[in-house]
């Protein structure tokens, strides 16, 4: 093998390695969703989700302790709880595993409670669930009764307060078999932890009550025209990045620079925190000279929507998180001053939890100067045989020859016979 196949071998394994152990530095994200309660056999879907960084696709494992699920290699199974005796209480764990393609992996668990602190008689208990539509000032509290040994009339109802003392109910209703119920409660304090628990009087006149949970109402003091909070705090965290994938800088961050031309990635994550978050939208508005590409994903989906227009989430549950990205081209060259020129993104996202915010990134693109001709004279006139070193050269070797073949010395005599004429 040659030097010169061993030099570009050499380069092509250093190349490689840095594009490789770049890639390889973008560990993915694993969400196993909130914890769960549930009931002796009931069934609900695990909200797991994942993202890698660097855009690429992940791949989805979960191991459960107990239970089974209705597919162990995607990102939300249907997860069905095992049947225990009543009066006995279990606790079990669902880990989800996500990795990329390049070895990264990251891990991420959730808690099934069984009965978790229920209460009844023979096969039948009361469990409390998670309150939903959760806002400053209201939210929906949510229960279920198991069992078969009741009368065809029972009354349920929820007991609330700042405290697990309570201290206030909401009206009865009629339960007359087995299932879920649920009730709202108003007047709430913005930014205020409330706990509760699900309550079922039989015909019997015995009380079964579920276990204690907690909510926290949106916070701020100013309210949107649909009565929710502008000034949320924690119902919905926001972070934007951005790379350059034409330049193969992967590292996400707040601020990348470029060059025009470039085609650039961001990535929006939706964080939300101890409450679900409902009719989220998110809406980019592009600055000029950065046009958008498309590529839109949401969580790794493809999605058919434009970012630009406004891409509609729905809801994201309690401690999910959801991850939309897209990409965007900077314009040419000549659109751009010299210099550089910064260019902010702004993203738009409401809700009807957190009202109106906002997240930003930066692109930063350079275009270099291009000095003009210099007055300074070079010695060079743009004629090759005068500008070009092979001339002199030539002169010089024609003159070496023209001395050592001794025609320099027959070409005096000639010179001199002919001047004596």
């Amino acid at each position: 093998m040659t030097n010169i196949r061993k030099i570009g071998l050499l380069l092509v394994i250093l190349s490689a390695l840095v594009y490789g152990g770049a890639v390889l530095a973008q560990q993915p994200t694993a969400n196993a969703g909130p914890d769960l309660y549930l009931t002796s056999g009931q069934t609900t879907t695990l909200q797991g989700s994942g993202y890698d960084p660097s855009g690429y696709s992940v791949n989805y494992y979960w191991s459960c302790s107990g239970g089974t699920l209705s597919g162990y290699n995607v990102a939300q199974p249907a997860y069905t709880a095992p049947y225990i005796n009543y009066g006995s209480q279990a606790t079990y764990t669902c880990t989800l595993t996500v990795t990329n393609n390049y070895g990264g992996s990251s891990t991420d668990s959730a808690t099934i409670y069984l009965n978790y602190n229920g209460s009844g008689s023979g096969s039948n208990s009361v469990q409390t669930t998670y309150a939903t539509y959760i806002s400053n000032f209201q939210a929906t509290l949510n229960g279920s009764l198991s069992g078969s040994n009741y009368s065809s009339v029972n009354y349920a109802y929820f007991q609330w307060g700042l405290t697990n003392n309570y201290g206030s109910e909401t009206p009865r209703q009629v339960l007359s078999s087995s299932g879920y119920f649920m009730q709202n409660i108003a007047d709430l304090n913005p930014g205020t932890t409330y706990h509760f628990r699900a309550v079922v009087q039989v015909a019997s006149g015995a009380i079964l009550l579920g276990q204690d949970m907690t909510l926290v109402t949106s916070g701020g003091n100013n309210y949107n025209s649909y009565g929710y909070g502008n000034n949320t705090t924690g119902a919905l965290n926001i972070t934007k990045q951005v790379i350059d994938i034409t330049s193969g800088n992967l590292n996400w961050q707040t601020s990348v620079s470029a060059s025009p031309s470039d085609v650039v990635s961001f990535a929006i994550t939706l964080q939300a925190g101890g409450q679900d978050v409902h009719n989220v939208i998110v809406r980019d508005v592009l600055p000029a000279n950065l046009a958008y590409k498309g590529n839109l994903l949401v969580n790794t989906s493809p999605n058919g929507g434009d970012i630009t227009s406004g891409v509609n989430i729905g809801t994201i549950y309690a401690g999910q998180s959801t991850i939309v990205s897209y990409q965007a081209q900077v314009a040419n060259a000549e659109n751009f001053g010299f210099g550089q020129s910064t260019l902010t993104d702004n993203t738009t996202v409401t809700s009807s939890e957190a009202g109106t915010q906002t997240a930003t990134a930066t692109v930063s693109v350079s275009k270099a100067l291009v000095y003009g001709a210099s007055s300074v004279s070079t010695g060079l006139t743009n004629n090759f045989l005068t500008d070009s070193f092979f001339l002199p050269l030539l002169i010089i070797v024609f003159c070496l020859w023209f001395y050592f073949s001794g025609s320099a010395d027959y070409f005096a005599d000639r010179m001199k016979a002919k001047f004596k004429k």
